[in-house]
Formats: C-alpha cells, structure tokens, sequence
C-alpha cells in the first residue's frame, strides 16, 4: 500500500475525538433540537426585555430636556419679580438681566412689548436701538395662549449659532403686557446626553417639534440642525413614544427607541445597532447552547486535551531528532510521557556518543587540541574567508627542542605531560578565532586568523618565551623550548598545503639558526 504524505495522515488528537463523537453524538443531536426551541422563545424574550429597558432610558431624558427648559422659565420668572421690573426705566432690570444670564448660561435675554418692539436685549449694550417684530411667532403665541413658549431650533443672526428660545408672557409694574424670552445654546442639551453615560455604541438625539436634531451623542456639530431620519420623524408626529427597526442614512440597521418630552413636545430619539444588540444579547443564548451541548463539549475538550499532549510529546522528540542529525548535543529533557521521555534518554545518549566520535575523529587524544584534519578544514575555511575580504592570515610551525632526548629519558608518562603542557601553553595565547592543533608527535601549527606581519612577530615572540620556560613535571625541572616557522597568506601561498609546508620550511630554518647560534656559543 503506497504511503500517504504526511499532512494526509490523521493525527492522534483527531482519532480521540471521533471516539469520543462516536459515543455522545446521537445524544447531543436530541439536546440540541430541544435547545433550538428555548434559544428562540429566549431570544425574544430578551429582546422585548431589553427593548423595553431603553424605552424607560428615552423616556428618563426626555424627562431631562423637560427639566432643563423648566430650569429656564424658572430663571425668567424669578427675573420677572424683580422691583426694577418696568418699561419706564429698565437700566436696573437690564443689569439683573445680564447677571442671571451669566449665572444660568444663557446667551442673551430679550423684553419685547405687545407691539413686537424689543425694550431690552443683553446681547447689545443697554440704550442701543433694538429692532421691531410685530408678526414674531413666539410673540404671537404668548399673546394668543398666554402660556410658555419653547421653539425650535433656530439658527441666531446675531449669535450665528444654532440655537432654542424660551419665553413667558409678563406684566410689568406698570400694567403693560410684555414678553421675557431667553436664548440659549444648543451645547446646554449636549451637555444632558453626556451626563447619561451610554454604551459607547447608543446613538442618542434630541429632537425638536419640526423633527430637527437639537443635540447628539457623536458627531453633534455636524448633525446639529439636520433633519432627523425620515421614518423617525413620521414617528414623532403620530406618536408619543414607541420602539422601532430601521436604518440610518448610511444603510446600517438599528432599532430606534423613541420618547416625547409631554411640556415642550420636543423627543429623545436612541440608536441601537442591531448588529450589536444582538452580539449582547448571544452572551446569554451562548450560555444556553453550551449547556445543551455540554456532553459533547466536554468530551471533545478531554479529547483534545489528552490529544495535544500526545502530540506535544511526539512532536517534542523532532527537535531532538533533528538536532541528533546535525551533530549538535542533545540534552535529556521531560515530555510528560513515559514513552517518549524514554525515547529523549536514548536520543541524549546516542548524541553523547555521536559527539564524542566526532571529537575523537578532529582531535587530538592527548592535547585536545585539533587534528591536522580539523587543521585543514579550518584552514580551507579561514583562507576563503581571507580570500573575499582581503584579510591577511599567518600559519605557524612548532617543534618542541630535545623533546625525544626528555622522552627516551624519562619515559612516555613524562613526555606526555610535557606536550599537554606545551599544548596548554599554546591555548593561553590565543583567540577565539585562532586554532591550535597537534601534528604528531612534539609538533604543532598554529592559525591566526586576520593576523598580520607585525601581530604575527608578536605572538610569535610571546609564544617562544612562554615554551621556553622551564616545566614542572613529576619532580623535574626540564626546559623543552620550540622552534618556530611563519607563513604568511598570500606572500607564502594560496592554499593549505603551500602555507603549512612554507611554515615547516621555516621552522626548520629556524631551528638551524638556534642549533648554530648554540654551536658558536
């Protein structure tokens, strides 16, 4: 049977949860079709709850706007009592006029008589002339109803601003017939809507008698004086509250909540989108659904639990494996089962012993210094390196002096301390970049990587006066100093084999002159 590849193979975690689909599933399907019908019946339910939930908040702020335009016509009637309240003499009542408009935030207050001719208005200074409205709409009203009158929302000439007038009907002390009337900013009712603390998704708008928006919870500037949707409007003019689905201007649904305020007639209008009314209210039918499936999701969850750490385990050895494969170290390590903690143990053991051979095969036994074959690798790398950048590079040649006389002499053991030693000696002068190797026998090379003329002299000249001091060895005092040969890349050859027999060359020539210079002496 051909194999198939691997991502077709089905998994252990996988066939766990057909098992356990196999066993619960016919039960799950019965409790599922139960749920299905209490998820409807309580999705209504929640939704006429929380519809009527919004209702009872329009209705509180249109309550508020009420509250907020009763808090003018208080201010204005408190006004109308003042002693200095007359049309024969108003520098005194315009004073007072000035002082409760900056107490109360009212833009400008106005006193106009039964003709229509303004008498006062503190937007202007006092004595100023003051235009005429006979045919005024509010003024008609008071007139006619002898009653309050709260506008719409207008655009002020003077303030050139949105704004709402308030007016009351009066009788100065001198018996005529007048008109007190406030203006105020439409920030007044956006500072209402800000106090209510909405869910950051709730559009809410107050809107007047002629379905104009007065305030709004996001974007007011633009929106202020706009009309209202065309559905909401029709709404307002047929009814005094109600709950509704429809659509903004840009498409998106919504079910709208409306509220009219009962003394100034204007509505609180609360935008809810449906996409989000309903994300609320899937918290608690979600909560119906995981019961009605509970068997079967804790059964799959076991599954999937006892699944992943199968396949953690498993998948935990592939690293290991891996690395086995490239000759790094592989450490022992926990995979929460007995089985594969019991195949890690055998991986760290077979990488201990992989990396042992292969420091046996690169270096030397007695030194633990490199090999000549780890030597040449080195080499072949360090000189193609040089050869792209440029770098200079130096091999150097060591022959330990009369080593076979100390070793025929006092034997191997003594010998072999001597090289590990000089081997020792060798390591503490060098780089991270350097390498040091044993050739065999009392001879050595050295690599000194990026290494020029002048810095090979150097170590050269360190390394011959460190080698040349006495040893310690089982007792003995015996001095084995080295001869040294030096080849340079590129003045002495390109390759591993020109360098390495270009720094024997010189070793010898080297050990010549020390063997003359100890004749002539």
């Amino acid at each position: 049977m051909p194999r198939l590849p691997l991502k077709y193979v089905p998994s252990i975690r996988f066939k766990l949860m057909c098992l356990v689909l196999a066993c619960i599933l016919p039960a799950a399907l019965l409790a599922a079709l139960l749920a299905a019908l209490l998820i409807g019946y309580d999705y209504r339910l929640s939704y006429d709850n929380f519809t009527h939930s919004a209702l009872a908040t329009a209705r509180a702020n249109a309550m508020d706007v009420d509250r907020e335009l009763a808090v003018v016509e208080s201010a204005l009637v408190g006004l109308s009592t003042s002693p200095d309240f007359t049309l024969r003499d108003l520098r005194a009542f315009d004073a007072q006029a000035r002082q409760l408009g900056a107490r109360q935030n009212i833009f400008n207050l106005v006193l106009e008589d039964a003709g229509g001719q303004q008498r006062m208005n503190t937007f202007r200074p006092y004595g100023a002339a003051l235009p005429r409205e006979p045919d005024s709409a509010s003024l008609r009203f008071m007139r006619e109803h002898d009653a309050t009158f709260i506008s719409s929302l207008f655009f002020g000439p003077l303030a050139r601003r949105p704004m709402v007038a308030v007016g009351i009907p009066l009788t100065s002390r001198d018996g005529a017939w007048c008109a007190l009337t406030a203006t105020i900013a439409v920030e007044r009712f956006g500072a209402i809507l800000r106090q209510q603390q909405y869910p950051p998704h709730w559009i809410t708008s107050i809107i007047d008698r002629g379905g104009r928006i007065v305030a709004r919870t996001a974007d007011m500037e633009r929106f202020v004086g706009t009309p209202a949707l065309p559905l909401v409007r029709e709404r307002v003019r047929r009814q005094q509250e109600g709950a509704f689905e429809t659509e903004t201007l840009d498409g998106k649904p919504i079910l709208a909540v409306m509220a009219r305020a009962p003394q100034s007639g204007w509505t609180v209008a609360i935008g809810i989108p449906l996409v989000t009314l309903k994300a609320e209210m899937r918290h608690k039918l979600w909560s119906l659904v995981l019961v009605t499936v509970g068997l079967l999701g804790a059964g799959l969850l076991a599954a999937w639990r006892i699944g992943t750490r199968i396949r953690r385990a498993v998948h935990g050895l592939v690293a290991p494996a891996l690395a086995l494969g490239a000759g790094e170290a592989v450490a022992p390590a926990a995979y929460g089962m007995r089985e594969a903690d019991a195949v890690g143990e055998a991986l760290a053991r077979a990488s201990a012993m992989l990396l042992k051979a292969r420091h046996q095969a690169t270096h030397d036994s007695l030194t633990g210094l490199a090999n000549r074959a780890m030597l040449h690798d080195f080499l072949v790398h360090q000189l193609a390196i040089s050869q792209r950048s440029g770098a200079p590079l130096a091999v150097l040649y060591l022959d330990l002096d009369r080593f076979k006389a100390i070793n025929d002499t006092h034997g191997h053991a003594v010998g072999d301390e001597l090289l590990i030693g000089a081997a020792a000696r060798l390591r503490s002068q060098l780089r991270k970049a350097d390498l040091a190797a044993r050739l065999g026998g009392d001879e050595f090379a050295v690599l000194l990587a990026d290494t020029d003329a002048a810095d090979t002299a150097r170590v050269v000249s360190k390394l011959s006066a460190l080698l040349a001091e006495p040893y310690q060895i089982q007792g003995l005092r015996l001095a084995a100093a080295a001869s040294i040969g030096v080849a340079l890349y590129p003045a002495h050859g390109d390759s591993p084999a020109q360098l390495l027999e270009a720094a024997d060359q010189a070793m010898y020539q080297a050990k010549a002159a020390r063997r003359q210079a100890a004749g002539h002496a």
